[in-house]
Order: structure tokens, then sequence, then C-alpha cells
């Protein structure tokens, strides 16, 4: 008989009663604040998926957090073997290494959409934890450090909107556990754009074009970390690669928690 995984991947995410169901719902402020600080009081050191005491997210959680099969090395793309993909192969990115932790599925998705939409605690703070999982394995693994990590940034009328900007709380986590200085401002979106999730590939692509630009300091030489939440068809981190290389970066690369 095969060995039953881990209890978050049996169940059904509502019977924890402090995770945040996200998609298409935002939540009341108020109730949101009671929910998290409920939590904090009655599991203020347990798992936020289990509930098992110890870290924002177990060891067992982690494991079964939905694994990212052989991705391709510039645009993680999931692959049934190991090396570049079709696309990659026919034209080179922009963007030189993508690196993504995991499928853009459940429990991950409903993370992001939950801190995203309702800035729940609680996600966060398993969401902070793997962002410094990603960053711990990339110095492990022995990959050259970034001079910079820059957080995709939003415009200014989503971040009025949002009240704050996730990648920069995950650019954050990923620098200081790196040991590599933050630039937070450097990046900016100078144009609104649309909402990615409901657009096609060349949609996306002409969505984000132009939207960005760079206005901090000389970057010639530099080798920089762009940081998200989640990349679909990799156009957002494109296009800032763009940008970032002709500000004089030498060498751009990517890093998401989720590969959708």
């Amino acid at each position: 008989m095969q060995k039953a995984k881990h209890s978050i991947m049996a169940r059904d995410p509502s019977s924890n009663p402090f995770f945040m169901p996200a998609a298409g719902l935002r939540w009341p402020a108020r109730a949101v604040a009671w929910t998290e600080w409920l939590g904090e009081v009655l599991y203020p050191t347990h798992c936020g998926l289990c509930l098992a005491p110890g870290q924002a997210i177990c060891a067992g959680c982690r494991a079964d957090l939905p694994p990212l099969e052989h991705p391709c090395p510039t645009c993680a793309l999931p692959l049934p073997i190991a090396g570049v993909c079709p696309s990659c192969v026919r034209k080179t990115p922009v963007l030189d290494a993508l690196h993504a932790g995991w499928v853009y599925a459940w429990p991950l998705d409903q993370l992001i959409l939950a801190y995203k939409n309702g800035a729940n605690a609680r996600a966060e703070r398993i969401l902070a934890a793997l962002a410094e999982q990603m960053a711990q394995r990339l110095v492990q693994q022995g990959h050259g450090l970034p001079d910079l990590v820059l957080p995709v940034p939003l415009h200014s009328k989503r971040l009025r909107e949002r009240g704050f900007n996730q990648a920069d709380y995950l650019a954050r986590q990923v620098a200081a556990c790196m040991e590599v200085p933050l630039e937070a401002r450097g990046l900016r979106r100078i144009r609104a754009t649309d909402s990615q999730q409901t657009l096609g590939r060349k949609a996306r692509r002409n969505n984000v074009k132009g939207a960005f630009a760079w206005e901090g300091d000389d970057l010639a030489g530099r080798h920089v970390l762009v940081v998200d939440d989640v990349a679909t068809t990799g156009a957002t981190l494109s296009a800032l690669s763009g940008v970032l290389r002709r500000a004089g970066a030498v060498r751009v690369e990517g890093l998401v928690l989720a590969r959708a």
C-alpha cells in the first residue's frame, strides 16, 4: 500500500480554520485582522498549513509542495527530462536564468493569493520562509551571488490600492538571506498596466512593453537578481531584463516562488 502523503495534501484546506481561501475573494479588513489575531494567539509558532508546532511551514508541508520537475534553466518551464526548452533553443531569452521553487498549484497558489489579495499574515510568514529556502538553495549550490537584489515594482496607483508590494517583501527576505544589497527604488513601473492574469502570451508582452524604467545608480558590469512571486510566460521579467541591460547590467536573473 502506498504511504499517504503529509496531511495538507490529503484534506480539504477548509479544515484549517486559519487558512484563508483567496481566489476571487477579498475579505473585509476587519475580518482579516480578527482572524489573523486569533490565529496568532492560539497558534503563535505553528505551521501555517497543518498547525504542527514549530516553524512557519513544517518540513512535512514543505515536502508536499508541488515540485517543479526538470525546469528549463533559462525560463523554468517544466520539462519531461532535464535540458533547455525548445522555445529557449530557438530564441535566446533576454533573462539569463529563472530560478523557480515550485509549481503554481495548491496550496502554494492559494497562499500567494491570500497574501496578495488579503495581506494574510500567516501566508506572509510561509512565503517568507519559502523565499529564504530558495535563496539558501542558490547559495548552497554555489550559484554566483548577485550584486543587487531588485523587487518587481508595482505602479504607484496599484501600490496605493493594495497598500504593499508582495515582491518587495519577498526580495527583502532573499537579499537578507544572501547578504546582498537590496535596491527597492531604482526600478520603477512608469506606466499602469492591466492585470496579466487573463492575458495570452502575446498580449502579456504588449501589456508590459515600455512599462518599466531604471532610475537608480549605474549598473555597468553588475549582476542583478529580480524577485517576484509567480512567473507565467516570463513577459514581465523579460521586459525588466531589457531595461536593466540597457542600464548596463551584464547578467540578469529572476527568482520566483512559483512557475505557472
